[in-house]
């Protein structure tokens, strides 16, 4: 008989482009666990429209979140206890709800698999209430496996308790990776950043970062993604005002598969981000995939998956990045940077490395 998984999280709703990172990965999981000939029983968290205002996110976020939960407290109380509880969390502010949910499943005897998505957990945890540390701590310590996307979380879990912990980092699909590094254009420099909008990305760093660098070279700027109107709009004038004419293409939303053929010919991903949450980035991985260079922030998992301090920066300003661009251009090491970030990738973080992996989780549970 099929193995039955449960599976609590954020997942598109079937109208709008993914939002974030955590529906992008929830919804690869899913994807792998159907390829495995699993059965699915699947309840989203219920989200606002992305352009819903924050008034209105704040005053429905109990309705919508009651109407999630009740809806997987049901599930569990009338399914099958040999299903396999899959709860992918944000801890944080939504860590009563899953400390409920996780109870719930552990009263009724099912097996948890309890997955960390995003960053900030130390942060939590050290801020966070004395209730907020137990609900946390009762979670790891009744799983049978935490999902980390980063291995950052594992000095905390393991201060908690011995539950064994999978590292799940993010990756990319199958026929996303292409089969040879992609040769990148002369006499040009290609930048792109592709996310939300908003300004603990500091998307609009990224434009004064181009300004600059157009004083030394020739560069183009691609920004893709979708914010508040307002920010956005912000952003869109930037451009205008302080790029030159025909230098920069500013594209609202786009399908993540075609996120790659605009990858192909970019050189460098910009990457100032200092969200609170941030954690292994889409953005990143899929760029790396495609040979294109990351100059990050330290900001979340990104330093273990770039795998190199030389394109990191720490200092938040546009000519510290514009810097380190201009650095790895004059040095002629642009290309041996494009191969680095290219295999490693290739080695550590494609369906190919992580499916088997995870599939070999799901059986050992069920076989416990």
């Amino acid at each position: 008989m099929a193995m039955t998984v449960y599976f609590f999280g954020s997942l598109p709703n079937g109208v709008e482009p993914y939002y974030g990172g955590g529906e992008v990965g929830n919804q690869r999981t899913v994807d792998m666990l159907h390829k495995f000939g699993y059965k699915v029983r699947v309840v989203k968290k219920l989200r606002c429209s992305q352009t819903t205002s924050k008034f209105v996110k704040i005053a429905t976020y109990p309705f919508r979140t009651a109407v999630g939960v009740g809806a997987f407290l049901a599930l569990l109380l009338f399914g099958s206890r040999k299903a396999i509880v899959h709860i992918s969390g944000f801890y944080g502010p939504t860590i009563f709800f899953e400390y409920l949910l996780a109870e719930a499943a552990n009263l009724l005897g099912y097996k948890l698999i309890y997955e960390m998505r995003g960053g900030g957990a130390e942060a939590y945890h050290k801020s966070g209430s004395g209730i907020y540390r137990f609900c946390f701590a009762r979670i790891v310590r009744i799983a049978k496996v935490v999902f980390s996307q980063g291995i950052e979380n594992e000095p905390l879990l393991k201060s908690i308790a011995d539950t064994p912990i999978f590292y799940y980092p993010n990756y990319v699909e199958d026929g996303y990776l292409p089969q040879v590094l992609p040769q990148k254009p002369q006499g040009t420099v290609n930048l792109i950043y592709f996310g939300r909008i908003e300004p603990q990305k500091n998307v609009k760093l990224i434009v004064e970062t181009t300004s600059i660098l157009q004083k030394h070279t020739d560069i183009s700027l691609t920004i893709i993604g979708k914010g508040h109107r307002g920010y956005v709009g912000e952003v869109v004038r930037q451009m205008e005002q302080t790029l030159k004419p025909g230098t920069y293409t500013f594209i609202s939303g786009y399908a993540r598969i075609g996120i790659r053929t605009l990858l192909l010919d970019k050189h460098f991903l910009l990457y100032p981000s200092t969200l609170d949450r941030e954690g292994q980035s889409n953005s990143i991985t899929e760029s790396m995939s495609c040979g294109v260079v990351p100059i990050s922030s330290p900001q979340g998992f990104s330093r273990t998956v770039i795998g190199t301090d030389r394109l990191i920066v720490s200092d938040l300003s546009a000519q510290a990045y514009a810097d380190r661009v201009l650095e790895i251009l004059a040095d002629g090491s642009y290309g041996q940077l494009s191969e680095f970030v290219y295999n490693r990738i290739k080695s550590n973080y494609t369906q190919a490395v992580i499916e088997p992996r995870l599939r070999e989780q799901y059986e050992r549970i069920a076989d416990e």
